[in-house]
């Protein structure tokens, strides 16, 4: 029989939307794999059945051990290409040749049913998955269909948008699809979020900015969200291009996790969360009214991956994942002992500290020295902007501001 295993998608569910040629395979294997749903579509064929649980392991055991002796076919739902097991067993059988035959995903069923095209639609999975990135995926993509699944239902994905300003983005719910029972409904995410639905379901959700002036989204490429941008109060700010120059030194990937420590309005924060799209961003700080306004910013400027934490550095620390990036802009005080934490972190981290004061640079700078940081850079940044005067421009000079950053 050789070393070959069958990877055959069943398409939605109904076993009309089966192909033959997949159907004619089924029937001539001697074992079936897959889940319990998709197994009893086939009980009267009477195969020997291996059924998949969160154990993958098991499968792919079973598989080697048997894969010369029987032919065995495993079972997607709907499509092989579409997040489905094909990935992890190509990865893991690497010398089992794997035949796929496609099948009808649900994605297209659930497009075809509303009659939309979808090449221009991002696809995301939440199976399992938590709901970092959520709202900047939306906003990024326009057009996105996700599979839900887990705790991630479709309730929580539209109670998650509406909570960051996405409330009014139109969402279609796939639920049971090819099924008796099958339930397609379309509605806002503040709507959907008040029904009910199977978890395992599909969602396409259309962003096409509402709710949001032109002016309020940020769309460039670069950092340097201007100033005029975000909501100020009396709160200090990071300014413009202190920030870009902040963001350069903090030295990002998109899977980071970041700290902003001081977020004040959380200008630092928002810019980083746009970065490390597949990250988190967590904007610490412990003022109501910086609170207040992080949270406005957020919901007017910010992307879905920036969590605000309310309170004192380091103590609440304690309680988030280990960052892989440390931007302090204020610390109430506690220079020192956000210095001893960030100084016994088992993972290596990058800190960036910016200061006003000449004693807080030195503060800054001793610290990191005394605490065996390497790498220790300090850059004084000034920045002069130009007014109008009547009909003449005068550049108008502001702090300067101490960049101070270090690894360990």
């Amino acid at each position: 029989m050789g070393n070959k295993l069958y990877i055959i998608g069943i398409g939605p569910g109904d076993k009309d939307y089966i192909y033959p040629a997949a159907n004619k395979l089924i029937e001539a294997s001697d074992v079936l794999i897959g889940g319990r749903r998709n197994l009893d579509l086939f009980l009267h064929l009477n195969k020997e059945e291996v059924v998949i649980s969160n154990k993958l392991a098991d499968i792919e055991r079973y598989i080697l051990e048997h894969i010369s002796k029987k032919k065995m076919v495993v079972l997607a739902s709907g499509d092989p290409g579409v997040f489905s097991i094909s990935e992890y067993l190509k990865n893991r059988l690497v010398d089992v040749e794997l035949l796929v035959y496609p099948g009808i995903s649900s994605l297209q069923y659930l497009c075809a049913k509303i009659n939309i095209n979808w090449a221009d639609i991002f696809i995301s999975s939440l199976h399992g998955r938590e709901l970092n990135n959520l709202t900047d995926i939306v906003k990024n993509h326009g057009k996105v269909m996700f599979f839900t699944g887990g705790t991630s239902t479709p309730v929580q994905v539209c109670r998650d948008l509406a909570a960051n300003g996405l409330g009014k983005v139109m969402v279609t719910i796939g639920e049971k699809l090819s099924y008796p029972e099958e339930r397609i409904v379309t509605g806002s995410a503040e709507e959907v979020a008040k029904m009910q639905f199977d978890s395992l379901s599909i969602m396409l959700v259309e962003y096409l900015g509402q709710g949001l002036a032109p002016q309020e989204v940020w769309e460039m490429a670069t950092p340097g969200i201007p100033d005029d941008l975000f909501v100020r109060g009396t709160v200090p700010m990071t300014k413009e291009e202190i920030r870009t120059v902040t963001l350069a030194k903090l030295r990002l990937r998109d899977n980071f996790v970041v700290y902003d420590i001081g977020a004040g309005t959380g200008s630092v924060a928002i810019e980083c969360g746009l970065i490390v799209k597949k990250g988190r961003v967590y904007a610490i700080e412990k003022e109501p009214e910086a609170l207040a306004l992080i949270r406005e910013n957020l919901l007017k400027l910010g992307p879905g991956n920036v969590t605000v934490v309310a309170g004192q550095a380091p103590e609440i620390l304690l309680e988030l994942p280990k960052p892989d990036r440390i931007f302090i802009g204020g610390t109430g005080g506690q220079m020192d002992s956000i210095l001893d934490w960030a100084a016994e972190m088992s993972q290596n981290i990058r800190i960036v500290v910016n200061a006003i004061a000449i004693e807080t640079a030195y503060e800054a700078l001793a610290g990191l020295e005394n605490r065996g940081f390497r790498d220790i850079d300090i850059t004084c940044v000034s920045v002069a902007k130009g007014r109008l005067a009547g009909k003449k421009h005068l550049m108008q000079a502001q702090n300067p501001i101490y960049i101070i950053s270090a690894e360990k």
